[in-house]
């Protein structure tokens, strides 16, 4: 009996379910198999067996199609196994003698010895016009794999226009998948967002678990590794551990999941990692003892898939609650990974049905997804530059109002000091015991003075107002920090005063309160060291800074001011012929 089932560009034949033998210790040879046939132990039965380390004989009675334009002769046709991941499939089919010929293939095999170079395990076969054709397939599993058979017959062409087809959809594919990750990954190694790399190592774990479940390693095996058939099976199973590990991590992170439902996060952290267990030990067990633990890899990977089942509904389940909440990312999500949860759903239906999966609907959900997350990504980048803008001209007007108002002050305290110091004292005294209005003037370094010659060193970063428009805040005021800090340690060290940083300038000076011969030396020595710091530091962080540094000697006013915090400060030319000489100062460092 035949079932049609219509496929693009070509009319496959599936058979029905065959008549079944098993062979536990698949030890029987074919003369056993036709006694047993004689004698009528074979049973009907689906070639859908799962998981079992018996040997299984199938019995196939396939019919010769009429004689038309299509076949003018005895048929020539194929006969698709609908498989790729069995260790041990042989085929035997009559000779036209009375006698048999069989055609044994694999997945331990190398891909050259292959009947037919596809990317299932495929026999040509020989009908004779008007009769019946008995086929034998032998199929054992001796991996971790199951025994899923879902046989159908070809003409050759219309097999071959369909594989056609189905490569033309993978290039498609898997062109769209890596021209998304290699854009990403350039914004990674750009920006250094996690974001990005997340997106790509989860885009890259679906690509390949999309393989193993739709048969995308047929071209590539052919290609890139024909005489490496472990490597091939193997692959199958890796394929868990990255699509069960980075598209949790980067789901979770974008809508952050661990925060929000904290025990749904560590249920799925634990799954995670049991599945992470399970699949490394299939592996391991698969690659040291291959022959001797079959059956424990068989129960496995049923564990493993029973782990598996739970992740993605349980990650997707907290994405849609998430959604419901208002989150956008969480949306994006949820619009995203719908087509493949549906498509794959589907597909599991087809094959309990034992009818051949509609494979290229998980594809094409995977397409469909990798472009939304993409979108999604996008999305996120554009509103977070729109954020960080806002905040960079908040600070940067911010920082000019700042500096603006302290430059006034800073004049009308230099204009009115004297004034301002009688009136501060008469305020001191009569709000203030006598005893503690004189403490701020009780240290040497409080009273106003006029050193005769001392040392004025100013320094102000070149361009600070441009490379501050396009620095987060954050980083902003992180690297201000670490640079005065490291500019506060080399004044110390050199015995020069910090008098005060205004904006980006910092205003040390020496030679005062405590008059010293080589306040000078002191300040060159110092605007050196900082100088030499500024362009060590360059050469180990991305931010460049290029410092500007003015040195002036000569007489200064010094003194204490401020109403309610106190602040020592100096006036006087000196310090504006230090400014004009840092101003007019070539920058040093970038």
């Amino acid at each position: 009996m035949w079932c049609a089932v219509v496929v693009p560009h070509a009319t496959a034949q599936q058979l029905v379910a065959p008549l079944l033998l098993e062979d536990p210790s698949g030890t029987m040879t074919f003369a056993q198999v036709l006694q047993a046939e004689q004698a009528g132990r074979f049973r009907p039965g689906s070639a859908n067996i799962g998981m079992s380390t018996s040997a299984y004989w199938m019995r196939f009675t396939v019919h010769a199609p009429p004689r038309g334009p299509a076949y003018p002769s005895d048929p020539a046709l194929w006969f698709d196994t609908g498989n790729r991941t069995l260790q041990e499939v042989t085929l035997y089919q009559p000779d036209g003698e009375g006698g048999w010929r069989y055609t044994a293939t694999g997945a331990r095999y190398p891909f050259g010895q292959r009947p037919l170079p596809t990317d299932q395990f495929v026999f040509p076969i020989a009908l004779q016009d008007d009769k019946e054709t008995v086929l034998f397939l032998r199929v054992r599993s001796t991996a971790y794999m199951g025994i899923v058979v879902q046989p159908r017959v070809w003409q050759p062409q219309a097999y071959l226009d369909q594989m056609e087809w189905d490569r033309t959809g993978w290039q498609i594919y898997l062109g769209m998948a890596a021209a998304l990750a290699g854009l990403y990954l350039l914004l990674w190694l750009y920006l250094r967002e996690p974001d990005h790399l997340l997106y790509v190592l989860s885009l890259a774990s679906l690509v390949w678990a999309t393989c193993s479940a739709v048969g995308g390693y047929g071209g590539a095996y052919a290609l890139f590794w024909p005489d490496a058939p472990r490597l091939e099976q193997s692959a199958w199973v890796g394929s868990l551990l990255a699509a069960g590990l980075f598209p949790v991590l980067f789901m979770a992170r974008l809508t952050d999941l661990w925060q929000r439902l904290p025990r749904l996060g560590l249920a799925l952290r634990w799954l995670v990692a049991l599945n992470t267990v399970v699949a490394t030990a299939i592996l391991l067990l698969f690659w040291l003892w291959p022959e001797s633990s079959v059956m424990l890899q068989q129960q496995l990977f049923v564990a493993g898939w029973l782990i598996w089942q739970p992740i993605y509904p349980l990650l997707l389940g907290g994405v849609a609650f998430v959604a419901w909440q208002g989150d956008r990312m969480a949306r994006f999500i949820l619009v995203a990974y719908l087509p493949a949860m549906l498509a794959s759903l589907w597909t599991s239906v087809e094959n309990l049905r034992g009818v051949p999966p509609t494979l290229a609907l998980v594809m094409w959900a995977a397409a469909f997804e990798m472009l939304v997350m993409a979108l999604a990504l996008a999305d996120r980048f554009h509103y977070e530059r729109l954020n960080t803008f806002a905040a960079r001209q908040s600070l940067l007007q911010s920082l000019r109002q700042s500096e603006q108002e302290l430059e006034r002050k800073v004049l009308q305290r230099t204009l009115a000091m004297n004034a301002e110091d009688k009136r501060t004292k008469e305020l001191l005294y009569d709000i203030l015991p006598m005893e503690l209005a004189r403490r701020p003037t009780a240290r040497n370094q409080a009273q106003p003075a006029r050193p005769p010659s001392a040392t004025v060193l100013f320094t102000e970063f070149e361009g600070f107002d441009a490379l501050a428009a396009t620095m987060p805040a954050h980083r902003l005021n992180a690297e201000l920090h670490e640079i005065f800090s490291a500019f506060d340690d080399i004044a110390k060290e050199c015995g020069i005063r910090k008098i005060k940083v205004i904006g980006d300038a910092y205003l040390a000076a020496s030679g005062l309160p405590k008059p010293c011969a080589d306040h000078a030396q002191r300040c060159v020595r110092a605007g050196m060291k900082m100088i030499a710091y500024i362009e060590q530091r360059n050469r180990r962080h991305p931010f460049k800074w290029a410092l500007c540094v003015g040195i002036h000697s000569g007489p200064l006013a010094t003194g204490m001011v401020g109403k309610r915090q106190y602040a020592f400060d100096i006036w006087g030319d000196t310090v504006t012929i230090a400014s004009h000489t840092e101003s007019s100062s070539e920058g040093h460092g970038r």
